[in-house]
């Protein structure tokens, strides 16, 4: 063994404490690289196994298309394949360009693009060479879309709209962009981060052994000698670090995909870990890299540095005096905890740089998450699996169907009976209206509004009404609307729209053009409470009708439609009821467990009995998009918290470094008459500043990131007000602060370098 290689095992084992902090850091940072880029292979190859298969990947179906339609479009550069059916419901071909058809007919085509991002750019091109009119793509009979592939990669809810009178393909939500760029951020700043860390953790370890090398360099030890003991030190840390990072991955991305597994166990996703040599190199490659980038610029600093400016160990020592504000208004404690700062900057720098991040990311993320959601609460219209529509006279016991089901299938069911209606109400006083994009205004300068008025069953409305601790027998208003602006770029408006505060009320009126008439004044003259929670089941009611909607009981909902039936004309008065509801029909909204086994059962039943019953099925195409949503939100707060870990471990070994260079200061401080508790506040006072100094690098720093949020999510959604989760930031803040402090007295205690009085 040569004698580089000797002493740098002796080195290791000399301080084999500061030799385990660099190995801890290593294996940080090779876990949390390994673990997410296993973690995105391994995603990306549960969705290819699931969705991406011969006959199931095509992008774009278009029926009815005949042999001359065919020739035009087969030749885009941008078809990968395409599959022919002869008939419908006959199998599936994949045909090429020399392809002999069988007959002279008409018949479908399944077209597969070779960028799936590019669907609607695509798609719109095929419209327009196959000449294909608004009115035949819009109930979705000549061209479909295979939503269920096209949700994977961020793609939701594509439509065809009407564009200056031509069909184009939109998407409502695309998150494809986001997620790459997600991906390569994640990618980005953790190797920053990373590179922070063990540059820091091999900069300690130097700097704590720079006595030792100038030894060896003053018995003749050369330069290239301590480079080389340097790196086989890195080198056989790394390696240790890396087999235990790598072990320790496996297990997290286990952990991971076991939670997306519960997450998509209903959807017929499966994902486990995938280990492909590319992914493993990559991985290596960043590991390796990282150590390299970090390990080099204090290795060659050792190796240069003077043999007396290695023995004194004073070089990082800088400080020009110049009293600040604060530092004048500060106690004592306060004084030298910012003057030490200040001489050991490159030291803090990188704690504040840490907690940067922290604060940055979680910023970020959290705001991100919280437009997603309302975003999400777009595209998953229904929060119900099923609704039933029974005719009254036929006295279908609907209660004891459905009890049946649950005893068959062991699936508890909720259910909502409600009745339905659309009226024009006179609102009281004018001025509690927010918007007059809804109303209309009469020539008293009198307003109405349309609005939804909903009859629960009694059950429901009472457990409606309690939560919002109100009485029996008041209205429940929901004071929100989310209406389209525009239909061609699909961009949702949402805003509320009575004010709050005001005594209101609202009257049932029969108009013409200019005037109204008041049907009634009473049924809802007593409390009405506004509220933005929305009733369970009813999701789909923000951006059905646009207006706002009131929840009342089954009694009150049959009087007003007792009032409204019982009016007599006058004139050229009438009663806009603008939702027809059948009065002899009740609907029942369902939630169950498995909405496959319930549709058989009802069909089934409807056929043995010859019973009519109207049933419309929600949540079978909307299950795709819920997953892909829950998948992003998770993979986004798994970030969150690798950047916490990653940052508090990272100062927990830079303060206690720091802790136990200064020893010599603190026993200096002692014996010039300052006690354990002063020391104790200086500390204290330099992680108060270091923290405050973050927060308002981070807060500005966000500013800017913010503003591409809330712009990029405008594409999709207006709101009148932000989405910023001020509260949870503020919690984060707070908690954060604490936890530097719990660390840093933490530190003192373990690091024992206050034996002072």
């Amino acid at each position: 063994m040569k004698i580089e290689t000797k002493l740098a095992f002796k080195m290791m084992q000399k301080n084999i404490k500061r030799t385990l902090f660099t190995i801890i850091a290593i294996i940080l940072c090779a876990t949390i690289l390994f673990t997410a880029i296993f973690l995105i292979a391994s995603i990306k190859n549960g969705i290819t196994e699931n969705i991406n298969t011969a006959y199931n990947d095509y992008h774009i179906l278009i029926r009815n298309i005949n042999i001359d339609s065919l020739n035009k479009i087969k030749e885009k550069e941008y078809i990968d394949k395409i599959y022919l059916q002869e008939e419908d419901k006959s199998p599936l071909e994949e045909i090429d360009k020399n392809y002999h058809f069988k007959k002279n007919n008409n018949f479908n085509i399944f077209i597969k693009y070779n960028n799936a991002r590019k669907v609607c750019d695509y798609s719109t091109d095929i419209i327009k060479t196959l000449g294909l009119n608004i009115a035949e793509l819009k109930n979705g009979e000549k061209l479909e879309f295979n939503q269920r592939l096209l949700t994977t990669y961020g793609l939701i809810d594509i439509e065809i709209v009407d564009e200056n009178h031509s069909p184009v393909c939109r998407a409502r939500v695309n998150y494809s962009y986001v997620i790459d760029i997600i991906i390569a951020v994640i990618l980005v700043v953790f190797c920053a981060l990373f590179i922070i860390i063990l540059y820091n953790a091999f900069l300690i370890t130097i700097n704590e052994r720079k006595k030792e090398y100038a030894v060896i360099s003053s018995v003749g030890g050369t330069e290239k000698q301590i480079l080389k003991m340097i790196f086989i030190e890195g080198l056989v840390m790394g390696i240790i670090a890396i087999v235990v990072g790598g072990f320790l991955s496996f297990l997290f991305t286990n952990i991971i995909l076991d939670l997306l597994n519960n997450i998509v166990s209903n959807t017929g996703y499966h994902f486990r870990l995938i280990f492909e040599a590319k992914y493993l190199i990559l991985s290596l490659f960043i590991i390796v890299f990282n150590i390299f980038i970090s390990s080099i610029i204090p290795s060659i600093r050792a190796s240069t540095t003077s043999v007396m400016q290695d023995i004194r160990n004073n070089k990082q020592i800088k400080y020009k005096r110049k009293n600040t504000i604060l530092e004048k208004i500060l106690p004592i404690e306060g004084k030298l905890a910012i003057k030490n700062i200040k001489r050991n900057k490159s030291k803090y720098k990188t704690i504040v740089i840490l907690l940067v991040v922290c604060m940055t990311s979680y910023i970020t993320v959290s705001t991100y998450i919280n437009y997603e959601k309302v975003t999400a609460e777009l595209v998953n219209e229904y929060d119900v699996d099923a609704e039933l529509r029974l005719d009254t006279s036929l006295n279908i016991d609907y209660i004891t169907l459905l009890k049946n089901y649950e005893n068959i299938h062991e699936d508890n069911l909720d259910f909502i009976e409600y009745k339905i209606t659309g009226l024009s109400f006179l609102v009281e006083p004018e001025e509690a209206l927010i918007t007059n994009n809804l109303t209309r205004t009469y020539e008293n300068g009198q307003k109405s509004i349309q609005i939804v008025v909903i009859g629960l069953d009694n059950t429901t409305y009472l457990d409606y009404i309690h939560r919002l601790n109100g009485n029996n027998g008041d209205a429940i208003l929901y004071n929100n609307t989310t209406q389209i602006e525009k239909a061609d770029e699909l961009k949702y408006v949402y805003s509320p729209v009575f004010k709050e505060d005001y005594n209101l009320a609202l009257s049932i009126i029969a108009t013409d053009i200019s005037n109204y008439e008041i049907v009634d004044n009473e049924i809802l003259n007593s409390n009405i409470i506004l509220t933005d929670e929305l009733m369970d089941g009813f999701k789909d009611i923000q951006t059905t009708y646009g207006a706002p909607t009131i929840f009342v009981n089954m009694d009150t909902f049959n009087r007003i439609e007792k009032q409204v039936s019982d009016y007599v004309p006058q004139n050229n008065f009438r009663v806009e009821k603008w939702i027809w509801s059948d009065t002899n029909t009740i609907n029942i909204r369902i939630k169950c467990n498995n909405i496959i086994e319930f549709s058989n059962y009802i069909a089934d039943i409807a056929q043995k009995q010859n019973m009519i019953i109207d049933v419309e099925y929600y949540t079978l195409e909307n299950q795709e998009k819920i997953i892909y949503i829950a998948i992003v939100q998770l993979i986004l707060r798994i970030i969150i918290i690798s950047i916490i870990v990653i940052g508090i471990i990272s100062s927990v070994n830079i303060i206690s470094a720091s802790l136990w260079e200064r020893k010599q200061e603190f026993n200096l401080l002692n014996n010039i008459g300052a006690t354990k508790n002063s020391i104790n506040r200086i500390l204290i006072y330099e992680c108060v500043y270091l923290f405050f100094k973050a927060s308002i690098i981070s807060i500005i720093l966000s500013i800017p990131i913010l503003y591409g949020i809330i712009k990029y999510m405008e594409n999709i959604i207006v709101l009148n007000k932000l989405l910023i989760p001020f509260g949870s930031i503020g919690v984060f803040f707070l908690l954060l602060f604490i936890l530097s402090l719990l660390i840093t007295k933490f530190i003192m205690k373990s690091t024992k370098v206050l034996h002072i009085e």
